[in-house]
């Protein structure tokens, strides 16, 4: 049996839910295969107003929140979730159609795991929006904009690259691994392993090249651009390990962030409370907790009225 009568065999088990767990596996290496680009791109016009329906049925179920917490170990990726979105890879947009975009969302105090059509994961942090390009086959791209913060895990793609941009950066990414966050006038990327260039279109720069272990730090109000070296997952991106890691932090910024990720807005009856510097520890999916420490370390009272919480 060649290649495409196999792709075609494996698609017609997959819309009946009769793959077996040795075949779904055998699918996902043939739709990640750079060679088979080609036989997808026909067997998936053929497939088109099948696969057109499904891709809706698929959008209507990720429009749903996806509400877990996250562990104090750190997250392992769960090959089920490319489940819901993997017939993706099989669409072939007519020419005169306008590529449709997916679209991932998480509301505040939400994580959650994505796997992108490359096979590609994405940790989404809380209050964040992630959007792929659905027309990377054709283009031979891999287009993403991300408003918020997520951990990229890439998968390398021979000959397709794979671009993160936000409002203030764009990252050409190779096979590796980061986080990257981008909220209100800053960005923060950090790392972990692999290489990636970054680029930031208003200082009309030379491409930054970063190595693993170090972090980048652009505030776009003063356009001022800080690498850091010698950094770590724990010390950039604690959230992905279920803490919320803060050294020497003033409680202002510590407060700020809880705002990003709980929807949550502090009032301080005085002021320079704020200015306080704070070495603290806090689990990532309990914000009863949280609010307890913060209210030990700085021997006040957090008091919510409607949607304050008035710092006393």
């Amino acid at each position: 049996m060649n290649n495409n009568d196999r792709i075609t065999r494996l698609l017609e088990k997959y819309r009946n839910n009769t793959l077996s767990p040795e075949e779904y596996a055998e699918f996902l290496g043939l739709m990640g295969d750079p060679d088979t680009f080609d036989l997808i791109d026909r067997v998936s016009k053929e497939d088109w107003k099948e696969s057109r329906r499904i891709l809706r049925d698929i959008r209507a179920d990720e429009r749903q929140p996806v509400r877990r917490r996250i562990a104090i170990a750190r997250l392992f990726w769960g090959a089920a979730a490319s489940a819901a979105i993997f017939v993706t890879t099989l669409l072939v947009w007519p020419e005169n159609r306008a590529p449709e975009l997916l679209s991932y969302q998480t509301g505040f105090g939400e994580t959650r795991t994505v796997v992108l059509p490359d096979s590609s994961k994405v940790l989404l942090n809380a209050n964040s929006r992630l959007v792929w390009n659905t027309d990377w086959l054709k283009k031979k791209k891999r287009e993403l904009t991300l408003e918020g913060e997520g951990y990229f895990d890439v998968r390398k793609v021979s000959g397709i690259e794979f671009v993160v941009r936000s409002n203030h950066m764009k990252i050409s990414v190779l096979g590796t691994t980061f986080n990257f966050r981008s909220r209100k006038g800053s960005a923060h990327l950090f790392l972990e392993s692999g290489k990636v260039n970054l680029e930031i279109p208003q200082l009309q720069q030379q491409p930054v090249a970063l190595t693993p272990g170090n972090a980048a730090l652009y505030d776009s109000g003063k356009k001022d651009l800080r690498i850091e070296a010698a950094s770590s997952l724990h010390r950039s991106a604690s959230w992905v390990e279920g803490m919320l890691e803060f050294e020497n932090t003033p409680l202002g910024d510590i407060l700020d962030r809880m705002e990003e990720l709980y929807g949550k807005k502090f009032k301080a009856g005085d002021p320079s409370v704020l200015e306080k510097r704070l070495d603290l520890s806090l689990p990532y999916s309990d914000w009863d907790l949280i609010r307890k420490v913060l209210e030990l370390s700085l021997q006040v009272k957090l008091v919510e009225k409607q949607d304050t919480i008035f710092v006393k």
